[in-house]
């Protein structure tokens, strides 16, 4: 796993069900509130000989209520929201072209607006709000081809402060994803700190337990199987050469790791010198063959640097875990397997 994958992860754990939480609840908050709303003055309009605008204040109210409906269904598809700002934007037209209950339609088209820049995404409701109000304003100056009447002071009026108003929201919302960016940023870097070995550069323990696992839960066939690895003898190096070249050593062990692996596999350093490996998409017998890949290629290329050329082997054991439900079993099972490896003589892959 390179490194931008590692950082898609700890976003995806960071920020996407915070954010899909508070888009979620403000369209059902909203669609029940402007749904019932709708309604309401829906039923106020019957025998006011405004069939035209009951039933587009009918319609809305339908469209609302099974727009959100499905979206319980499906929590996790944004089209609802789409559906919501296309809502408003009939809505709002609606009320325009047949001027509401004596012609009083303009005052309810503010709310309308603003739900399309708060459910719709930022840039995509820039063209939705764009689209209604270029609508609104062809129908306010081509009144001959619409119900209501409106007067030119009221047009005027309506069409500054309603320029106003959405320069004013969309200035906020910009100010808060801006803040809310920043905000992700800063607990993005100290997220990628935490789960992150300062040596190696690699995933640790941490990011293993508190992310790929969690999201291994959620979709086990995408993350599994895996394997354990433990650098032979490396106490003997740091002894020798001292703690500095003990950790050159495993930089090098890293490198060639990394180098070993499909861009889809993760190395993490779970302690000290030993590594843990993950083959999502790989069998048993796949796994086994890239964890003796891995063996040569270290066995291969012995650590050099100055007068130091220390030859590096490294044991293997190999699990397999296929549902969530048995991952601390294999875990436990490649580690002793990596055990029998040491015992069978250190240098060799295990299963």
């Amino acid at each position: 796993m390179d490194y931008s994958s590692l950082g898609k992860l700890l976003r995806s754990a960071q920020q996407d069900e915070a954010e899909a939480k508070r888009r979620r609840l403000t369209l059902y908050f909203i669609s029940y509130v402007g749904g019932t709303i709708m309604a309401f003055m829906a039923w106020l309009n019957v025998g006011n000989n405004t069939p035209l605008l009951v039933g587009t204040l009918t319609a809305s109210a339908a469209v609302v209520y099974i727009n959100v409906l499905l979206s319980h269904i499906f929590p996790r598809v944004d089209v609802f929201y789409y559906v919501g700002g296309l809502v408003a934007m009939f809505t709002v037209n609606g009320l325009v072209y047949t001027g509401g209950l004596n012609n009083t339609g303009l005052y309810f088209v503010f709310p309308l607006l603003f739900l399309q820049i708060i459910v719709v995404r930022f840039r995509p409701a820039l063209i939705y709000v764009s689209v209604t109000l270029a609508i609104t304003t062809f129908m306010l100056y081509n009144q001959e081809n619409i119900i209501a009447q409106y007067s030119d002071e009221h047009v005027s009026r309506f069409l500054i402060s309603t320029l106003c108003f959405v320069c004013v929201a969309f200035i906020g919302e910009n100010f808060w994803h801006q803040s809310r960016k920043e905000m992700l940023k800063e607990n993005f870097e100290r997220m990628r700190q935490a789960n992150t070995d300062p040596l190696t550069k690699l995933p640790n323990r941490r990011f293993l337990e508190a992310v790929f696992f969690e999201k291994a839960m959620q979709d086990p066939a995408t993350y599994f199987p895996l394997r354990v690895c433990d650098i032979d003898h490396f106490k003997k190096i740091n002894d020798s050469y001292g703690h500095d070249v003990g950790d050159q050593v495993l930089i090098h062990v890293t490198s060639l790791m990394k180098e070993a692996v499909r861009s889809s596999d993760v190395v993490a350093r779970t302690g000290g010198e030993e590594f843990l490996v993950l083959f999502p998409h790989a069998t048993l017998t796949q796994a086994v063959k890239l964890a003796e890949k891995m063996r040569r290629l270290i066995e291969e290329r012995p650590f050099v640097a100055g007068d130091i050329n220390h030859p590096i082997t490294a044991s293997f054991g190999v699990a397999t875990a296929l549902t969530d439900t048995n991952l601390h079993a294999s875990l436990k099972q490649a580690d002793d397997n990596l055990y029998k490896a040491k015992n069978a003589g250190r240098n060799r892959v295990m299963e």
